[in-house]
């Protein structure tokens, strides 16, 4: 499996999806090159990208200022994701993967910052926030692990975490694209 995911502080907790498998060959990060990313992708069936993004593709770290300028995945890398079991894990990873009809488990917006929940309505707290983030990475790890990548949203969705508007959200956010 190659595992693309930015060395971003904020989606640090996503790391936790790959960190004890065995099965990962390579490890993609935001200093690897356009061509590291496309080589990676071509050399397995299984691609799990991670981070923060939006219907475009998966960002890298952001600049100084807050601003993210590049797209570790995007539009380029469609031919190579192709014939692939993709795991998307990022806001508005299922728009991409509609769009460009991958095949796969892909997330909506997930409210993983405190920005993202005032925007969508959604009372929490960044504390809540952050310890339910951890929760769901967890409770995502398990159910990657035990179930097939097309039953994940479903039993994420009738998880008993999902009792909050918090993890209801975030938990009915994960699509299957066959």
């Amino acid at each position: 499996m190659t595992v693309i995911h930015a060395n971003d502080p904020t989606t640090k907790v996503l790391s936790c999806l790959y960190e004890t498998r065995r099965d990962v060959s390579a490890l993609i990060n935001e200093s690897s090159t356009n061509t590291d990313v496309q080589n990676a992708i071509r050399r397995d069936s299984v691609i799990m990208m991670l981070g923060h993004g939006n219907k475009y593709g998966l960002f890298s770290i952001p600049d100084k200022k807050g601003i993210c300028r590049r797209l570790i995945v995007n539009s380029d890398h469609v031919q190579f994701l192709r014939g692939k079991e993709c795991i998307g894990i990022w806001c508005y990873a299922s728009e991409f993967a509609m769009h460009y009809r991958l095949h796969g488990l892909f997330s909506g917006m997930v409210i993983s910052e405190l920005h993202e929940a005032v925007e969508n309505n959604i009372p929490a707290t960044k504390e809540e926030i952050d310890s339910e983030m951890e929760i769901f990475v967890s409770r995502l790890k398990d159910c990657i692990e035990k179930y097939d990548l097309k039953e994940v949203p479903q039993v994420m969705a009738a998880s008993d975490y999902a009792k909050t508007e918090l993890n209801v959200f975030n938990y009915s956010h994960l699509y299957y694209f066959e």
